[in-house]
């Protein structure tokens, strides 16, 4: 269930590749949509369920997902494609995702400010149908931030001095 919102046009990319990726064998873990005016950006986020795609496999995957979205053409006007992974600090915008990480730690951006502060870090705590709640480590508080006050929400991969990683 995606519980962080879209861009009209991203939603609608969404709902257009989503069901051809996932019969690939994929995962489209994000869709970024960037309007421009001489030309647009449209940035695809696709993983394999569990992560690791490959280079290989974003390759194979580009000129299939391009056709696709000549055929239905969700998008007015030029626009540039770009198919990455999700790389390490990847986005969560579904319930699924957030759930993933509980107990690591993310970063979020929130739309309204939260005693002054809109962008947070610290170990996400709880994860409810309506919002999540985190121990944020600038402010040392417990702060609850609903899903719909969310702009932007990543795992933050967190390394410590010896080069370990931690969750």
């Amino acid at each position: 269930m995606r519980v962080l919102a879209l861009h009209p046009v991203a939603e609608k990319v969404t709902e257009v590749l989503e069901p051809h990726i996932q019969r690939q064998g994929y995962e489209l873990v994000a869709v970024d949509y960037r309007h421009g005016t001489r030309s647009s950006l449209l940035r695809l986020l696709v993983d394999k369920p569990g992560g690791g795609i490959s280079l290989n496999e974003l390759e194979k995957l580009t000129p299939v997902l391009g056709d696709l979205l000549d055929v239905y053409d969700p998008i007015e006007g030029r626009y540039m494609l770009e198919i990455a992974s999700p790389g390490v600090n990847r986005p969560l915008r579904t319930l699924e995702h957030f759930e993933a990480v509980r107990g690591a730690r993310v970063r979020l951006k929130t739309h309204h400010a939260h005693d002054g502060q809109k962008r947070f870090l610290g170990r996400l705590v709880e994860v409810g149908p309506t919002g999540i709640e985190i121990d944020d480590e600038a402010s040392k508080r417990r702060i609850a931030i609903a899903f719909d006050d969310m702009a932007e929400a990543n795992y933050e991969y967190d390394f410590d001095r010896d080069g370990k990683t931690r969750g």
